[in-house]
């Protein structure tokens, strides 16, 4: 009887074994909600595309990645593909809300190209902003519903802008030009520039290249009562 009692006492105080180190991080990440593990899941899908290339990532770099079992990356996304399909989706909504929250703010044409040409700069100064573009134009050569994917957000983009140039031209700031063109054309100098520092080299004078790009705007585009 004696034994027993103080066994139980031994049992009472006896420490209880630490966690191992990888399964840490996956039990904090249990109480948060889908939408934030959805998040995590995306932000080291992420790092692992940008280390090794889609093709070459697995499923298991991911879950290791983010600190969840192969098991939770499977609740949230069906597979691969639609954790870079998310991704995409995820960079092209980042810039439409920030082009919307200028136009919340600014209403002179000027005030808002400056506002969008300095998001872009700003995200350009982050070098892995253009290397995952280049990712997302590989994969839209290589797979048919990527490329599609792109191309309707591509088309949402230009389209909202070429509707924000065309109340401009309405309201008397722009000259009257093809709005549609104009805005693709705009895309394409912003492509343009991510693709030429994912080539890498040495990254360009993005400041001047704001400056060039506002001044060839503002003469080619804006009429004589936006300038004054």
């Amino acid at each position: 009887m004696g034994a027993r009692r103080r066994r139980a006492k031994r049992d009472r105080y006896r420490t209880v074994a630490p966690i191992a180190a990888d399964n840490l991080q996956e039990v904090m990440t249990k109480h948060r909600s889908p939408d934030e593990r959805a998040t995590q899941i995306l932000d080291a899908a992420r790092v692992c595309f940008m280390q090794r290339g889609y093709f070459a990532t697995r499923m298991e770099q991911i879950a290791k990645e983010s600190g969840l079992s192969k098991g939770g990356i499977y609740f949230h996304f069906g597979s691969k593909r639609d954790i870079f399909r998310s991704l995409v989706e995820r960079e092209y909504q980042k810039d439409m809300d920030f082009i919307d929250s200028v136009l919340d703010v600014e209403k002179d044409i000027l005030s808002i190209l400056s506002g969008i040409g300095e998001h872009f700069m700003q995200a350009f100064a982050s070098t892995d902003t253009p290397r995952f573009t280049a990712i997302i134009v590989e994969m839209a050569i290589r797979d048919e519903e990527i490329r599609e994917m792109l191309e309707e957000l591509q088309n949402n983009y230009i389209t909202r802008m070429a509707d924000v140039l065309e109340r401009a031209m309405d309201e008397g700031q722009l000259r009257k030009v093809d709005p549609i063109a104009t805005a693709t054309l705009l895309k394409a100098i912003i492509d343009g520039v991510q693709a030429s520092m994912a080539v890498g080299g040495d990254p360009p004078d993005l400041e001047g290249l704001l400056g060039v790009a506002l001044q060839l705007l503002t003469q080619g585009l804006l009429t004589e009562d936006a300038l004054a």
